[in-house]
């Protein structure tokens, strides 16, 4: 009996996700083809990143390849939780033979999100206003928390989750490595053709998200004042080197004072906009497959659900990939999770969910319960990460039989 397997890794706070699927060749012969979905993690200093998740999971990916070339990778979107793995362990782990990762996966089709083609922002001139604004903004926290670092001061977690895995230089270097990963290299948005993009020929592929035009995602952004009234522009701040000195007034608790500097700056609440906008980018497709639909939303968040429903795309799946690790944001309201995971299901298929999540990773409200049991209600089984594997670099299994 043919079986499509969906193999979720543990990679701790990331995404690693190995879809097998049966299909025919030209000749109309049975092969199992497959899908390559991300494979990252963010903050290696921190219980949601432990690089070293890598080497295991990589590992297991080319015995299941076993010679043959990957038929498709995706890259959802921008963020290292989603896309450093792979370069990661070429220069860790095959650096003895350059290009050997590469090489051993012979990568037929790899789709990347829409806005991380080199010339995206030439394209959409409206998106890249608001990607200079994100980018500005970014840049004036960042002077900001190393300015915190070099005076000896550390930074929440939870700020400085965000502050690495939305890194502009680190997630360039990481692109460069995925754009090279196949010759055939397509940036994916709803209305592309995905079948033309790849080589199934019983399974159809259908793109849901994101807009080709990313500009609505980024909502009307304002950056904060990054030091108690006294943050500069990025001209200004180019013509001085030294750090940000913040000294508390006397008789002021160091603590205090750093923690109504946060509040002031709106740090935190800036990188999450800012964190948000990236998310909602990523490529959310559908894989149909003899009766079965199966959905995989990378990390989309509010805007993102909503411009997918605007467009009529959603329909009951029996598989959700959880967006967002379990956020509340990453599910759609009731009223749109309606659409995809009825309460009452539209035939006897079973119908399963998986998350990737890392408890204790210090990322905002993830993962939140009430959106997980909201989720465990309309389907027969939540998988997830930290109950159905034991330890990092390990996986579990979900199978649909034809």
């Amino acid at each position: 009996m043919d079986t499509l397997q969906v193999r979720v890794y543990n990679v701790l706070f990331g995404d690693a996700i190995l879809v097998s699927v049966p299909d025919r060749d030209a000749n109309g012969k049975m092969k199992t083809r497959h899908i390559l979905i991300d494979v990252g993690n963010v903050l290696p200093e921190s219980k949601g990143g432990a690089d070293e998740v890598f080497k295991p999971v990589i590992k297991n990916i080319l015995e299941v390849l076993d010679g043959q070339p990957l038929d498709l990778y995706v890259m959802t979107h921008e963020h290292l939780d989603h896309i450093q793995g792979l370069p990661y362990a070429e220069s860790k782990f095959y650096k003895k033979s350059e290009g050997q990762l590469r090489n051993q996966f012979k990568t037929e089709c790899a789709w990347l999100t829409a806005s991380s083609a080199g010339d995206y922002y030439d394209k959409h001139p409206e998106a890249k206003k608001q990607h200079v604004k994100f980018a500005n903004a970014y840049a004036g926290i960042d002077r900001f928390l190393k300015s915190r670092v070099t005076l000896g001061e550390s930074i929440p977690k939870e700020i400085a989750t965000l502050w690495t895995n939305n890194n502009p230089r680190k997630t360039t270097d990481c692109l460069k490595y995925l754009r090279g990963l196949s010759e055939k290299t397509c940036y994916m948005y709803r209305g592309f053709d995905a079948q033309k993009a790849q080589p199934f020929r019983e399974a159809k592929i259908e793109i849901w998200g994101p807009e080709e035009n990313t500009a609505d995602y980024y909502g009307r952004f304002q950056a904060q004042p990054l030091a108690l009234g006294d943050a500069m522009s990025p001209e200004e701040d180019k013509k001085k080197t030294a750090p940000v000195k913040l000294i508390p007034p006397s008789g002021v608790d160091a603590g205090a004072f750093y923690d109504l500097v946060d509040m002031r700056t709106n740090t935190f609440e800036s990188l999450l906009t800012i964190d948000q906008a990236a998310n909602d980018t990523s490529v959310v497709f559908s894989l149909e497959w003899r009766g079965y639909r199966l959905l995989f939303p990378g990390d989309a968040e509010d805007r993102s659900w909503r411009k997918m429903d605007q467009a009529g795309v959603l329909k009951p799946v029996h598989f959700l990939k959880v967006s967002h690790h379990g956020s509340c944001t990453g599910t759609p309201e009731p009223e749109l999770l309606n659409k995809i995971l009825p309460v009452k299901a539209q035939d006897e298929k079973p119908r399963y969910a998986a998350v990737s999540t890392c408890l204790g990773s210090q990322y905002h409200g993830v993962p939140d319960d009430d959106t997980l049991n909201l989720i465990r209600r309309r389907c027969d089984k939540l998988y997830g990460t930290n109950e159905d594997t034991k330890n990092p670099g390990e996986y579990f299994d979900i199978t649909f039989e034809a």
